[in-house]
């Protein structure tokens, strides 16, 4: 039951309700301040100074990487030019083989029975014989038939040479002769293009590229005799040459040649300078390495694949005296080596393009670096089972990271100015060992986690 208000209690009661209605009405007849509201501060625009930064550098990465794969061909040129005129064993290793190639050999057989029955004279020469040995008191019927007797034995003669030829440079012994003149004459060879033609090799005044049989004909005579053909030894000094092709301007190829030669040794490391360069400028190195690799790939198979074309149809296109197939056996000879190093350039760039693509963000590339930590680090723990990983030598590589890519640049360097030129199969090696100092590096290292992409443009997985 409610207590009962006393009067004094609801007369207070209603003053302070009264209070209270005379200050809400107060507030109700004053019009309230309007109240401002701030509105938000503008978010600023950040100025794409970086991005524009990055993209600068990509374009002039990409630059660099597309101008190295632009020389690539050019410097393979002037590396085997230069290699030729400088270095015996390449000039010798680049022309021997040919001794053994049918059309080569035949082109020899020919050209040299042609030179040696006209420096013999072979049918003034049994003539002479004939006369000496047929008296026309004693023998008339036999001098009678001498003027049939002459040109038969003459035929058999030539018969005899060519047989004899045939039988010599189809030998083994032919093969040592072969590589002996151009062991010998080597030292001529600069004078390709020295403008002196006394050399097993020349250019002419005309342009011709003439190559002089005469060494090789010397050197046959002791094989001649071996093979039975007595009159070997009579055979005179023969000045014969087959020509190969015509080089139109001498003095303006001779100039380029000579240039190349200087620069031969120069361009390639050049090239990979600016292979180098362009990587380690680029923001995105992964991508930059897969674009380095694809330029190598297709410029390399592009120019191995001119070359080869270019020597199925250059029987054709450079025959000049002597037959087609000896022609395009000469060719690719000559070429065999550029093509060889055009392969392996694309080689190289299809490992680097493999390699790009393993060091980028996709979800497969991690994969593959997560397996291959995996695998490192159960290497590394082989290792401490058996006591041979070194404590200090892990924390040592484990601070120093970029020892890895210093040992991986001098064996790298070392390999390339040591072999040379390079095949497919030196690229291969090369590439499995350094892949064995990176995987040793990482097994001694140990405890190794696999790389995961970097947000920061700046920092691309490598």
């Amino acid at each position: 039951m409610a207590t009962k208000m006393t009067k004094a209690e609801l007369e207070a009661r209603l003053s302070a309700l009264e209070a209270e209605n005379e200050s809400l009405r107060a507030q109700v007849s004053t019009p309230p301040e309007p109240v401002v509201v701030a509105a938000p501060a503008p978010t600023p625009t950040p100025a794409p100074v970086k991005e524009s930064r990055h993209r600068g550098r990509a374009f002039l990465a990409t630059t660099i990487l597309v101008i190295a794969a632009i020389l690539a061909p050019i410097t393979s040129v002037a590396s085997f030019a230069a290699g030729q005129v400088s270095d015996t064993s390449r000039f010798v290793g680049t022309l021997a083989p040919l001794a053994e190639d049918p059309a080569i050999q035949a082109l020899i057989v020919d050209t040299a029975a042609t030179a040696i029955d006209d420096a013999l004279d072979t049918d003034a020469l049994v003539a002479e014989l004939l006369d000496s040995i047929l008296d026309e008191d004693s023998t008339p019927r036999l001098a009678e038939a001498a003027d049939v007797l002459g040109p038969l034995l003459a035929d058999q003669t030539r018969t005899a040479i060519r047989s004899a030829l045939t039988a010599v440079v189809e030998s083994e012994a032919f093969a040592d002769i072969w590589e002996q003149a151009l062991t010998l004459t080597h030292s001529q060879v600069v004078a390709v293009l020295e403008d002196d033609g006394e050399g097993a090799i020349a250019i002419d005044s005309s342009g011709n590229v003439v190559i002089q049989l005469q060494p090789i004909i010397e050197a046959l005579k002791p094989a001649l005799v071996e093979q039975g053909f007595g009159l070997a030894d009579s055979i005179p000094e023969v000045d014969v040459s087959i020509t190969v092709t015509q080089v139109p301007e001498v003095a303006t190829a001779r100039l380029a040649y000579a240039v190349l030669t200087t620069i031969g040794n120069v361009l390639p490391w050049i090239v990979l300078g600016l292979l180098v360069i362009g990587i380690l400028i680029h923001p995105r190195r992964p991508r930059a390495a897969v674009v380095a690799g694809s330029l190598m790939l297709v410029v390399g198979s592009l120019v191995a694949g001119a070359l080869t074309i270019v020597g199925a149809v250059a029987g054709a296109a450079l025959a000049s005296d002597i037959p087609t197939d000896a022609t395009a056996a000469l060719y690719n000879g000559l070429t065999g080596q550029l093509v060889a190093s055009s392969m392996a350039f694309a080689l190289a760039g299809l490992i680097l393009l493999i390699a790009g693509f393993l060091s980028g963000g996709s979800t497969a590339a991690i994969a593959a670096r997560e397996g291959g930590a995996r695998t490192l680090s159960r290497g590394a723990s082989t290792l401490d089972e058996r006591g041979w990983r070194s404590p200090e030598l892990a924390r040592l590589l484990d601070r120093h990271p970029w020892i890895l890519w210093v040992v991986l640049a001098a064996v790298f360097a070392l390999c390339f100015a040591l072999v040379r030129p390079v095949t497919p199969l030196e690229v291969v090696f090369i590439g499995l060992l350094l892949a064995l100092i990176a995987v040793a590096f990482g097994v001694f290292r140990g405890d190794a986690e696999s790389p995961s992409p970097a947000s920061d443009p700046e920092v691309d997985p490598v």
